[in-house]
């Protein structure tokens, strides 16, 4: 039987061993089989296919457009004699054993343990999955989009440590094609930087520090961090005292520059039974595979790093990661308990704890919880520390707590279908402890996101409980800067200008470190006319907060204050970052078309309002400020938005009308 081989890292492509490319008719079919490749077996129901490609259409169409263009693909595929598309049921799959897919080898290749692997699955990234391909589908632009951001975040991390695993001369070959992949991100050239230092080319480490600090002067608005300018000092020390990321013999770099790295220990069986050794080993492996997958962290399974040394060098060189991950096992009767801990090895302290209780019967499937339950506890944490931030609201039970955990994972992705994902987990958190704080502040936010993104209807009843849950949140804990910031948030999406700015400077005055408390403070002054203290608060979030994943909301609170401000060419700068990162944010996508029509660029204004209505078509002039989002304070502004609204395509109330 003939065999395809599907790319999707770079664009879509499909081909047949023997005949090269097979066209397909219609992006439909194309997003089909991209669609279906990364589902869990390849097969999805045809419900879920119906509603992710034909969302705007009711049931009955989008089954018969579904039916169309399945009829067609297989028209396709009978006429280079390939059989691929089956049909069980309701269900609709992929035959496995007649396609590879580039995707599935770029992933399967990063969990190698040498370089050599590691490169060859590098190989595979030929691009951004599905690059240039847009279905004007707002669930399936949506899932591309965060598939998107994914894979490229495993990719950059990948070069990344590939880079600390091989000589210094091949490492900069591999840093500059990460450059490539993401131009923008400081701790690629902090990499450089380091490389170059390390084999003597200061001028060059130098000519590399100038890049860098221009690159975030003119992208974000902001200087280097602390850690990039403490590498200017590296540069003229002299060679002795030089930072060097790698042994002479090219062995694994330390301190992990950049992304944090995670030791994850073996778990101490305190059992006395030997058979619990392999549920031990598996637990580690398991955690350290689900670990590998998240692209922000470089992680070190077996035992704790700090014991080791890199070959050849002496014991003060020893390979240290950031965090240690470590555990141990007790057992009584058939009853098991995990206790696992998370410790900053450099700043001595305790991240996070947790104990699991689960029978030995069912050893697999408790493994299973528990790596999972791990892994979105070390996420969230992390991300926590990185913001300088304590969570000090309790965090109730272990189910409420993993419920809540699985809630602000699927928030964080920030697309319509996963912010209602996480109202529902949420949702069962707090009818399990209805006055978990924690619970009603995560559902807080949940539903204010959802209600911004298009994902809930604008009804006061749903803004009344997000306002009703965050007061709570704060009464319960008032030092909470987190409860405070989504209480910012709720009060903002009220139109209660005034009010949100009071909580976010509280918020500030509890940890100035806190970005989220900046970033929305500068929206709120932005939309106040503050445009020089917005743009003040948006480059200290920014600066706070690289690449975490809300950096795109910082850029529109940018975006939100240039426009206000008069500076319509850095606006839509801003306002086109924003939908490259979140194409299913229509707040944004609105500023990217009234910039876009205020300096003139009709095209493009047109085009980004069509991006905007075909994910909310009902928008209007009407309805969309206030209303769908929050509006300027002063007449001026809010009129001016209006206006180049409508030079951009934004219907008026009237023809709207069905």
């Amino acid at each position: 039987m003939a065999r395809l081989r599907l790319s999707l890292l770079g664009g879509f492509r499909i081909e047949e061993e023997q005949r090269g490319q097979v066209p397909l008719t219609g992006k439909r079919g194309q997003a089909i089989i991209a669609y279906l490749a990364r589902c869990p077996g390849m097969a999805a129901s045809r419900e879920k296919l119906a509603s992710l490609l034909w969302s705007d259409s009711d049931s009955d169409h989008s089954r018969n457009s579904l039916r169309q263009t399945l009829s067609l693909l297989r028209r396709d595929f009978s006429r280079v004699g390939v059989d691929l598309i089956q049909a069980q049921n309701d269900t609709i799959g992929l035959k496995t054993s007649a396609i590879d897919i580039d995707v599935e080898d770029f992933e399967a290749g990063l969990m190698a343990r040498s370089p050599q692997e590691l490169e060859m699955a590098l190989a595979h990234y030929g691009g951004p999955f599905l690059d240039g391909f847009y279905l004007d589908s707002n669930s399936f632009d949506d899932w591309a989009a965060s598939e998107r951001e994914r894979l490229q975040n495993r990719a950059i991390e990948s070069y990344e440590k590939l880079a600390r695993l091989v000589d210094v001369e091949a490492g900069l070959v591999l840093v500059d094609r990460l450059l490539a992949v993401e131009p923008t991100r400081e701790a690629s050239y902090r990499l450089k930087i380091e490389l170059l230092i390390a084999c003597g080319r200061r001028d060059q480490a130098m000519r590399a520090y100038e890049l860098c600090s221009s690159v975030m002067k003119k992208e974000f608005g902001v200087g280097v961090s602390p850690e990039t300018r403490a590498l200017s000092d590296a540069i003229v020390a002299p060679a002795s005292k030089s930072v060097h990321p790698q042994s002479a013999n090219g062995g694994a770099v330390g301190q992990h520059h950049g992304s944090p790295s995670i030791s994850v220990a073996e778990f101490v069986n305190l059992t006395g039974e030997g058979g619990d050794d392999y549920f031990a080993r598996g637990l580690v492996q398991d955690i350290a595979t689900a670990l590998t997958a998240v692209a922000d962290y470089v992680v070190l399974a077996g035992p704790s790093p700090q014991d080791k040394t890199v070959p050849g060098d002496e014991p003060k060189t020893a390979v240290r990661a950031r965090y240690v991950l470590s555990g141990s096992i007790q057992r009584s009767g058939d009853d098991l308990r995990v206790n696992v801990l998370l410790v900053d090895v450099s700043g001595g302290h305790n991240v996070w704890a947790q104990k699991f209780d689960g029978h030995s019967e069912n050893a697999l499937r408790f493994q299973d919880r528990i790596a999972q339950a791990v892994v979105l506890a070390v996420i969230l944490e992390l991300q926590m520390t990185n913001w300088k931030v304590r969570d000090k609201s309790p965090p109730g039970s272990s189910e409420v707590r993993r419920l809540v955990n699985e809630a602000l994972m699927k928030y964080f992705e920030m697309t319509r279908d996963s912010l209602l994902t996480a109202i529902e987990r949420v949702e069962m958190a707090l009818a399990i402890e209805p006055h978990n704080a924690r619970a009603k502040r995560t559902l807080s936010v949940a539903m204010t996101m959802a209600l911004a993104f298009g994902a809930l209807p604008s009804k006061q009843g749903y803004l009344e409980r997000a306002l009703e849950l965050a007061q709570a949140a704060v009464r319960a804990v008032p030092d909470d800067e987190i409860a405070r910031v989504i209480l910012s948030f709720a009060l903002l999406s009220d139109g209660r200008i005034d009010e949100a700015i009071v909580e976010c400077r509280h918020a500030i005055g509890l940890n100035p470190s806190y970005p989220s408390a900046r970033g929305d403070l500068a929206e709120l002054y932005a939309l106040r006319g503050q445009v020089s203290e917005a743009l003040h608060e948006a480059s200290e979030a920014i600066r706070l907060g690289t690449h975490d994943v809300i950096d795109f909301w910082r850029h529109h609170s940018m975006a939100v204050a240039l426009f206000a401000g008069g500076k319509d060419r850095r606006a839509l700068e801003d306002a086109r970052k924003v939908v490259r990162t979140k194409p299913g944010f229509v707040r944004g996508a609105l500023y990217w078309a009234a910039a876009a029509a205020a300096t003139g660029n009709t095209e493009e204004a047109s085009r980004a309002m069509h991006h905007c209505l075909s994910q909310l078509p009902h928008l209007n002039l009407g309805n969309v400020c206030p209303g769908f989002m929050p509006r300027y304070v002063k007449d001026h502004h809010h009129a001016r938005f209006l206006e180049m609204l409508s030079r951009a395509g934004l219907p008026s109330a009237e023809r709207a009308l069905p």
